[in-house]
């Protein structure tokens, strides 16, 4: 899990979070599937799981 947060160097107080997953197929347990709607919070959340740390951030800062 990702989180970002703001800190005051005592407390941290977290204001988003994103789940990571792994891109290997074999570590998957529920992969994206082609019934699931493009358009629900579901499907964007596994497409967001599947990119690096890096690549969410941007993502993150916007929310």
């Amino acid at each position: 899990m990702l989180t970002l947060g703001w800190s005051d160097g005592s407390t941290f107080l977290p204001i988003d979070f994103s789940l990571l997953s792994s891109s290997k197929e074999k570590a998957k347990i529920n992969d994206i599937d082609s019934t699931i709607d493009k358009r629900c919070s579901g499907y964007k959340r596994r497409i967001e799981a599947l990119q690096t740390a890096p690549e969410q951030i941007p993502g993150m800062v916007k929310r």
